[in-house]
């Protein structure tokens, strides 16, 4: 049995999954936002209504943790209030305010999520800023919306959304950096980082190898936890949602400090561990290491922002990154992959999961 399936494993790795090539289409996908959204003289070329003193940012799926995280970049960093939502529970909430100085941004890649466009249409009766990102021109959210971004991703045909959510994430802080020069605060150190993403994903193709190492000790695992802070939280989510949809591996996403509330205490069952590391939580990262070495006996992987974490007892890929947006699309990459080359280790279908489907224009 063994034989046969490492013979099938074999076969399977000579030919290119839909997924796979949608992960290693990101560069490109940037460098083609890149010209049509930023201009010679840094200025960026999305329409936005002429006053915006808050951001909701609406969508499901891989397109809320997209959202959740712009959302907490835009607060941090743009000094605007942001908050993402959901877009199945704008329905449910009977006093959802909606004001004139909002912007209501709505992803979704076939711009044809039920959801997102139900929300769409209530906002739409009582404003007109509303800003649809999804990827399919003339879609009913295309159409729907005032303001209009295109994310160029191209068809996806894997159900797990890779090449799509990058593209997304991409607009939404392009839409970061065109509020940051209305509100006349210096975008140009942004920008340049924004121009380097291409890189950064190309150089997180270089850690594929390690990804392998750990996806092959991965797979001996039912259940999976992934820790992060901040902005970087959601990111942990999606990487979560990742693995269980490719994997199916019970996987959950959890802020790091949380971690050790309670939560820490699923290590009693089998449980694999993967933790976002940078500079804001790191005395985090250490006092978890420190109760897992005494209490518990797993297996730890860490994206690891810094070469002088000292981290021991973990396996570690270390992201040298300069700043956050650098260490945002490398891990988002580096989980696609980890999800990717999990699943494939099982056999799974990765670009057909069981029992799931999605919309594709």
């Amino acid at each position: 049995m063994n034989i046969f399936k490492k013979l099938f494993s074999k076969i399977l790795s000579k030919k290119r999954t839909c997924m796979e090539n949608e992960i290693l289409e990101e560069p490109e996908i940037i460098f083609e936002l890149i010209k049509k959204y930023v201009n010679n003289d840094y200025t960026i070329n999305v329409s936005l209504p002429s006053k915006t003193d808050k951001i909701a940012i609406i969508a499901s799926g891989s397109s809320y943790h997209c959202a959740a995280i712009a959302a907490n970049f835009i607060r941090e960093n743009v000094h605007c209030p942001a908050q993402a939502y959901y877009a199945s529970e704008i329905s449910l909430l009977k006093n959802f305010d909606v004001d004139d100085t909002t912007l209501y941004i709505f992803i979704s890649q076939s711009g044809e999520t039920s959801d997102t466009n139900t929300a769409l249409n209530i906002i739409a009766e009582k404003t007109d800023n509303t800003l649809a990102v999804t990827n399919t021109k003339n879609s009913t959210l295309y159409i729907n919306s005032k303001y209009k971004m295109l994310t160029y991703a191209g068809k996806e045909k894997s159900i797990a959304s890779t090449k799509a959510m990058c593209a997304q994430t991409y607009c939404i802080l392009l839409i970061a950096a065109k509020l940051l020069q209305s509100k006349f605060i210096p975008a140009r150190t942004f920008i340049d980082e924004l121009l380097c993403v291409p890189e950064y994903i190309t150089n997180a193709f270089n850690k594929r190898e390690e990804i392998k190492k750990y996806s092959n000790i991965l797979i001996n695992y039912e259940n999976a936890a992934i820790l992060a802070s901040g902005m970087f939280y959601p990111l942990a989510k999606e990487g979560a949602l990742k693995i269980k949809e490719t994997s199916y591996i019970n996987t959950t996403a959890y802020p790091t400090g949380e971690f050790l509330h309670g939560h820490i205490a699923i290590l009693n069952k089998k449980c694999a561990v993967i933790i976002l590391a940078d500079s804001n939580n790191l005395e985090y990262v250490k006092k978890i290491l420190s109760s897992i070495n005494k209490n518990y006996k797993t297996d730890i992987l860490i994206f690891q922002s810094e070469q002088n974490f000292n981290i021991t007892d973990a396996y570690i890929i270390p992201i040298l990154s300069e700043n956050d947006i650098e260490f945002l699309f490398a891990n988002m990459v580096l989980m696609q992959l980890l999800a990717f080359e999990t699943a494939k280790s099982l056999l799974r279908n990765v670009d057909k999961p069981q029992g799931l489907s999605k919309i594709v224009k």
